[in-house]
C-alpha cells in the first residue's frame, strides 16, 4: 500500500532531516507554549492544573503561533512535507505536545483530565484547540502569503521542480501551468 500524495515528504531531503524538522518543532511550540504562560501569568505553575484552562489557552495560542510559523519557514527551506507542514504536523502538535510536557512539569491530574474529557458533549477541549489553531493558520497564512510575493514566477516553479516530488508535482501543480 502506497502512502498517500499528501502525505509525501519533499523531494530534497532525507529522513533523518524530515524527523529532524519534526522534533524541531515539538521543541518550538514548547518554548512558545511555556513562554505564553510565562510571559502572561509570571509563572509556569498556571499550568499544573488541568482546570486552569486558561492558562492552557493562552500557552496553545503562543504555541500555535510559533510551530505554523516555523512550519511555514521549514516549507520554504523545503523540509518537512508539502501537506503536512501547513496542518497535519502542527495541528497534531497543537492537540497532543501540552499533556506529556505538562505532566512531566506537574505530574499528570488525572482528576481534572477527567473531568474536562469526559461527558456527552465535549465542546471545551474542541474550543481550546480553536483557539490554538486558528491564530497558528493565520501566522502561517501570512509567512507563505510573503514568501510567495516576494517569488517571481520562474523561481517558484524553479522552487516545485527541485522540492516537491514527481508524483506530486505531476498530480498537484503541473496540470495548472
Amino acid at each position: 500500500m502506497n502512502r498517500p500524495l499528501g502525505l509525501e515528504g519533499f523531494a530534497t531531503q532525507s529522513r533523518l532531516q524530515h524527523a529532524l524538522t519534526v522534533v524541531g518543532a515539538l521543541v518550538v511550540f514548547w518554548i512558545g507554549y511555556f513562554g505564553g504562560v510565562w510571559a502572561v501569568y509570571g509563572e509556569l505553575s498556571a499550568l499544573s492544573l488541568e482546570s486552569n484552562i486558561a492558562a492552557q489557552r493562552v500557552g496553545g495560542a503562543a504555541g500555535g503561533v510559533v510551530v505554523w510559523t516555523y512550519f511555514s519557514i521549514a516549507f520554504v527551506r523545503g523540509y518537512g512535507g508539502p501537506v503536512l507542514n501547513t496542518l497535519a504536523y502542527p495541528l497534531a502538535i497543537v492537540i497532543v505536545a501540552p499533556f506529556p510536557a505538562r505532566w512531566l512539569l506537574f505530574g499528570p491530574d488525572i482528576g481534572g483530565l477527567v473531568d474536562r474529557f469526559v461527558g456527552l458533549f465535549v465542546f471545551e477541549p474542541l474550543f481550546t484547540t480553536m483557539i490554538a489553531a486558528v491564530p497558528g493558520l493565520g501566522a502561517c497564512a501570512i509567512v507563505l502569503a510573503l514568501w510567495a510575493s516576494t517569488l517571481e514566477d520562474d523561481r517558484r516553479r524553479e522552487w516545485e521542480r527541485r522540492h516537491l516530488s514527481t508524483s506530486f508535482y505531476e498530480t498537484f501543480v503541473e496540470r495548472d501551468e
